[in-house]
């Protein structure tokens, strides 16, 4: 559609400011001419609407048109994109999370036991990442902090604990899903009882500094693990004791500082523990972090006591320390226990795919766990009748009720993505009869 002279202009993040020229697509996408003079076509939502905008350059501001969307409209179709995905996104988990309300259950009593560790095993495709997005959003409002980690044996395995750290302070949230990590921090500092993290050996300089004005965006980064400082957030496979330190101290101070109930951190693709693709070398080093999550959720104090006792042995053929209690590695350049103090109020939940041999390794074989069935027919009804009412609002497009009929019904992210995909091509090949279209899914 050719717009007229009152033409709007908006702002992108990386283009500056422009001029709107068409739309297309029902306005999912706007031909924008922006300073460089160049014409492209941006997606909506990747645009803000300037009412007051410095204007182009040789070119008069004129009044601002109102959004091209409803906000209702808008929303179904950013609800719509994130399913072709097959994920859905958080602020929408509560109302697609359907047939799980056993599991919800059995990990809410877990929350309130004293074991910290939780497996949780079904197969590919299962439900097993919902799941844990749905956790990460609800217990937020039980009074939990909570992080969400997506291992991977590539970009972040667990031989790399600094990574998987700076992973879990980046998912951080508590009390609200604006409440961040430094705002964690900001909190505890303003705390009558701040001074009881004082003598941690990291988070004690971050809350002194933050206290003292001095909380600059490079101290920030530093606890974030994103930039050098004194102790060294150091990134050698052999340094999980550090990281397991500083994570069972953040779940102390949430629990003894600001209330909370602790602190559960949710690993999903856990069965990356122990990869085939990886060398010996670094499946050992997995474990020795995995077992120091372990101990340190436990609130095991063996730890602690070799770590008081200066109780190390040195490998014969490797560097480094190991406890002569709990046989895990420690860094060379900084011994800190794998806790802080017992209890430190940290949970941990890993998502497997199930392992047989895996869940006979120690510690595996002493966590409880429970599997996730199959999805029963009715959850893809009710999931099924959620999607054509947003693809409905999205598109304003009513969906023939057969199309439910011909998704395969054995795997939640496939169903997902190819109820969408259906739903696409019946409304772009109206003419054609459903069979013709949908025999392939």
């Amino acid at each position: 559609m050719k717009l007229d002279k009152t033409m709007c202009f908006v702002e992108h993040a990386t283009y500056g400011i422009g001029r709107v020229q068409q739309t297309r697509f029902g306005g999912f996408e706007i031909f924008v001419k922006f300073e460089d003079d160049i014409l492209r076509w941006i997606r909506q939502d990747e645009l803000e609407f300037l009412s007051n905008a410095t204007p182009v350059p040789t070119v008069e501001v004129t009044e601002l048109k109102g959004p091209i969307l409803s906000k209702e409209r808008f929303e179904a179709r950013k609800i719509i994109e994130a399913l072709r995905l097959g994920i859905v996104s958080h602020e929408q988990v509560d109302e697609f999370t359907f047939g799980r309300d056993k599991a919800i259950e059995q990990i809410k009593e877990w929350l309130n036991q004293n074991n910290g560790s939780l497996i949780i095993s079904g197969e590919y495709g299962i439900g097993k990442t919902h799941l844990l997005d749905y956790l990460y959003s609800s217990v937020l409002k039980s009074n939990w902090a909570v992080a969400k980690v997506e291992l991977d044996p590539n970009e972040l395995p667990l031989h790399k604990p600094k990574a998987i750290y700076e992973a879990i302070i980046r998912s951080f949230k508590f009390k609200t899903h604006n409440g961040d990590f430094r705002q964690f921090l900001r909190e505890i500092a303003a705390s009558p009882d701040w001074y009881a993290l004082q003598e941690h050996e990291y988070l004690g300089i971050i809350i002194e500094k933050i206290r003292s004005g001095e909380d600059d965006e490079h101290i920030y980064e530093w606890i974030e693990g994103e930039s050098t400082y004194h102790p060294r957030m150091y990134n050698y496979s052999t340094c999980g004791n550090i990281y397991c330190y500083i994570l069972s101290g953040i779940s102390w101070a949430a629990k003894n500082i600001l209330g909370l109930n602790g602190f559960l951190i949710l690993f999903d693709e856990a069965e990356s523990v122990d990869s085939f693709w990886h060398s010996s070398y670094q499946n050992n080093k997995s474990w020795n972090f995995f077992k120091g999550l372990f101990l340190a959720a436990n609130n095991d104090e063996l730890s602690l006591i070799e770590t008081n006792a200066e109780k190390f042995y040195k490998h014969y053929l490797y560097k480094g320390w190991w406890g002569y209690y709990s046989n895990l590695q420690y860094c060379g350049h900084f011994k800190l226990p794998f806790t802080w103090k017992v209890p430190c109020n940290l949970k941990t939940l890993f998502a497997f795919t199930p392992d047989d041999e895996l869940f006979n390794t120690e510690p595996l074989n002493n966590v409880e766990k429970f599997e996730i069935g199959p999805i029963s027919a009715e959850y893809f009804e009710n999931i099924s009748k959620k999607i054509v009412s947003l693809y409905d609002l999205a598109y304003n497009f009513q969906a023939d009720p057969r199309v439910f009929t011909y998704i395969p019904k054995n795997n939640t992210r496939r169903f997902i993505k190819g109820l969408v995909e259906a739903l696409d091509l019946t409304r772009f090949h109206p003419d054609k009869p459903i069979g013709e279209l949908l025999d392939v899914l």
